[in-house]
């Protein structure tokens, strides 16, 4: 009788833990961010040798919010800061950093999509963890 119990909780624990290693990885594959370069709102209207472009203060503010979603995965970081807007053009890349455990950490960025109307362009872009 104990033995059934033993392993009928063994087994649930087992279940339980692979189910949560794989909400953790659809969590932690979700660093896609999206943002629509808007010209109407002033925050938003920045320019890169002549292209629309993501501020650096949406880069920022979407990787400080986005990098760490649990806290088993990733790191815990704060301080993030972007040099510089990111074109509005696939494959337009930069390096972001942040602070996490007292040390730099370099979060590099990248366009893999841009769509929609070009004076609105809507730009996917990604970083890495």
């Amino acid at each position: 009788m104990q033995r059934g119990f033993l392993l009928g909780a063994v087994g649930g624990v087992a279940t339980m833990a692979a189910a949560g290693g794989l909400v953790t990885w659809l969590l932690a594959a979700k660093d896609v961010q999206h943002t629509t370069v808007d010209p109407v709102a002033q925050g938003l209207y920045v320019r890169v040798d002549g292209h629309l472009a993501v501020a650096r203060t949406i880069l920022e503010a979407r990787i400080q919010g986005w990098y760490h979603p649990l806290p088993w995965v990733g790191r815990d970081i704060h301080d993030v800061s972007c040099p510089a807007h990111l074109k509005a053009v696939v494959g337009a890349t930069g390096t972001c950093t942040a602070r996490s455990d007292g040390e730099r950490v370099s979060i590099p960025v990248r366009v893999i999509k841009v769509e929609g109307d070009p004076a609105k362009p809507r730009v996917f872009w990604k970083f890495e963890r």
